[in-house]
C-alpha cells in the first residue's frame, strides 16, 4: 500500500492513493459479466497501490433496467447479496470500496452507492438525489446528505446528476468531507460521430472540486447499454481544480493517483441567499414570450478605455452603431459606472458594470444580475438570481475560473458573462464557450444571443433543475436550523 501522512487532529491518513475505475457498460441480462468486471477491477486497482477504489454507478447489475418488475425478475445478486460480496473483496484485497448499486431493501428501489472499508465493513450508503431521465421511472429519490466516516478520512458520495445541484456537493463540503466521490454513468452527448460530450465530464466536476476546495474522483462507463452511449472521461481531480488523471472515451481503464484529503473551504451562503436557496417559493422561469435575441458586448475594461481624455466613450459608440443593445464590463469605480450608465442609455445601450449594486435588475431585453467575481465561488448569489429568473449574469471585476463560470452556467440553465481589466467572455446555458480573449489580447466580444434558451430548465427528458430542488433538504445539510416557510 502506498505510504500515507497522518494528521494530529485526526490521526487519519491525508494523502491517499485513490483509483478510479472506468467499466464497460453491460445491460441488465449480462449482471454475472458485470460481476466478473468489478472483482478483476478491484484486484486491478489493489495491484496498482490504491489505498481507495472508485467504480461507476449502478455498476451492478446495470443502470437502464426498463422497469421495476424487469429487476426484480432478473437473474441478479439482491442489493444485501452485493454488499457482502464487495465486503470479502475489500476484506481480501485490503482496500476501501466506493461502488455504485441498485438498492432494493424494502418495497423500493434506489440508485446508490456503498463505502466499504478495508476490512470489509459497510462505512456508510448514499442514495441518488436529482433523479435524471429514466431513473425517475423506477427508482426513488435519496433524503439524506452526509459524508461518510472511513479510516481514510470523511468521504462525501454524490451519484452522477447529484453533480448537477451545487447544494450537494456543498453540502457535503460544509458537514466536513474532505473528498467528494462520483459513481456515475455519465451519457455522451455529442451528436457527431466519433465524439465525447458531457457538461460534468467537460468541467462541473472541475467546478465542484474548486468551489468545495477538495478533491474529486468520478468513475464512469464507457460504450452503449441498451442505445445509451456513455462518454468514458473518468477522471481524478485535484482540490483547485486541476484534471490529474482522466481515463479514455471509449474503453474500460483504471486510473490513479495520489491526492490529499484535505478540509474543505468554507462554504459561504451570503445572508441575503439563504431565504431564497432554503424555502419552497417557487422558482421564477424566464418567459419565453417576452424573451428574444440580443446583441451583447463584453468589454474588458482596457478595451473601454482604449482612448483618454473626451474620446474615451468612442468604443462605446461603435457598439451602438453595430447594434449592440447590452454592454458587460469591468469598470474602476461608482462615478465611471453612473457616466457610462448615463451615456450608454443615452445610445439605446443597457450597461451591465461593477461597481454596481449585486442585484437582479429588470432591463427591456429580460432580468439579468451582476456579482463580482470574487463571489462566483460561491454557489448562492448566481443560483438566487436564477431562482428569480435571470437570464444572464454578469460577472465583473478579477479573473474568474472557466470551469466554474460555465458550471454557473450550467447548473441554472443561463447565459453568463466575464470581463476583468483585460479579458472577457461569454458561455451559453448549456456551459458552452459562445467566445473570449485569448491570453494578452484585450478586445471587445459581441455576438448575438437567444435568451429564450434561459427559459429552457428542462436539461433532459424528465430532468426540470427546479423541479428537483429540496429545499429542507439542503437546509438539513447546512445545519440551517430557521424553516423558511414559502408566501402563499
Amino acid at each position: 500500500m502506498s505510504k500515507s501522512k497522518t494528521t494530529a487532529k485526526t490521526g487519519k491518513r491525508s494523502d491517499v492513493t485513490v483509483a478510479a475505475v472506468q467499466l464497460a457498460a453491460r445491460p441488465l441480462e449480462q449482471a454475472d459479466a458485470a460481476l466478473t468486471d468489478i472483482e478483476k477491477a478491484i484486484a486491478n486497482a489493489t495491484a496498482n497501490n490504491a489505498d481507495m477504489v472508485v467504480l461507476p454507478e449502478c455498476a451492478y447489475p446495470a443502470y437502464l433496467i426498463e422497469s421495476v418488475e424487469a429487476y426484480r425478475s432478473a437473474k441478479v445478486l439482491s442489493s444485501k447479496e452485493f454488499i457482502k460480496k464487495l465486503s470479502t473483496l475489500a476484506k481480501q484485497h485490503k482496500i476501501q470500496i466506493v461502488c455504485g448499486f441498485i438498492d432494493d431493501e424494502g418495497d423500493r428501489l434506489q440508485n446508490a452507492a456503498v463505502v466499504i472499508n478495508a476490512k470489509g465493513k459497510e462505512c456508510g450508503r448514499h442514495a441518488k438525489s436529482f433523479l435524471w431521465g429514466k431513473d425517475n421511472d423506477y427508482f426513488q429519490s435519496g433524503d439524506a446528505l452526509k459524508p461518510i466516516d472511513t479510516p481514510l478520512g470523511k468521504i462525501g458520495v454524490i451519484i452522477c446528476a447529484d453533480g448537477r445541484a451545487p447544494e450537494l456537493a456543498t453540502g457535503l463540503a460544509h458537514q466536513g468531507a474532505q473528498l467528494i466521490v462520483i459513481p456515475t454513468c455519465w451519457v455522451n452527448a455529442a451528436m457527431e460521430p466519433d465524439t465525447y460530450r458531457n457538461a460534468q465530464a467537460d468541467f462541473m466536476a472541475q467546478g465542484r472540486a474548486i468551489e468545495c476546495g477538495v478533491a474529486v474522483v468520478a468513475a464512469n462507463k464507457c460504450g452503449i447499454e441498451n442505445d445509451t452511449p456513455y462518454c468514458g472521461m473518468s477522471q481524478i481531480i485535484s482540490a483547485d481544480g486541476e484534471r490529474i488523471a482522466t481515463a479514455p472515451t471509449d474503453e474500460p481503464a483504471i486510473i490513479s493517483a495520489e491526492v490529499t484529503l484535505t478540509d474543505a473551504h468554507s462554504i459561504d451562503i451570503p445572508r441575503w441567499t439563504k431565504r431564497r436557496i432554503f424555502s419552497a417559493y417557487e422558482p421564477v422561469v424566464p418567459d419565453r414570450e417576452a424573451l428574444g435575441e440580443v446583441k451583447i458586448a463584453v468589454a474588458p475594461a482596457d478595451s473601454v478605455f482604449s482612448k483618454p481624455g473626451d474620446e474615451e466613450t468612442s468604443p462605446l459608440q461603435e457598439l451602438a452603431a453595430d447594434g449592440v443593445e447590452v454592454v458587460g464590463s469591468a469598470l474602476p469605480d461608482p462615478e465611471t459606472a453612473d457616466r457610462l450608465d448615463i451615456y450608454c442609455r443615452a445610445l439605446g445601450m443597457t450597461l451591465v458594470a461593477f461597481p454596481f449594486v449585486e442585484r437582479l435588475m429588470i432591463e427591456p431585453f429580460g432580468a439579468c444580475g451582476c456579482i463580482e467575481a470574487e463571489h462566483l465561488s460561491s454557489f448562492a448569489p448566481v443560483r438566487v438570481m436564477a431562482l428569480d429568473g435571470a437570464a444572464i449574469v454578469f460577472v465583473v471585476g478579477d479573473e474568474v475560473s472557466l470551469p466554474l463560470l460555465r458550471t454557473r452556467a450550467a447548473e441554472n440553465c443561463i447565459f453568463m458573462a466575464s470581463a476583468t481589466a483585460t479579458s472577457a467572455v461569454l458561455v451559453d446555458p448549456t456551459g458552452n464557450i459562445i467566445d473570449q480573449t485569448e491570453p494578452g489580447q484585450s478586445r471587445i466580444i459581441t455576438a448575438t444571443i437567444d435568451l429564450r434558451m434561459s427559459a429552457n430548465k428542462e436539461v433532459f427528458p424528465q430532468t426540470h433543475i427546479w423541479d428537483q430542488r429540496k429545499p429542507e433538504f439542503y437546509a438539513d445539510a447546512f445545519g440551517i436550523k430557521e424553516r423558511f416557510v414559502a408566501p402563499h
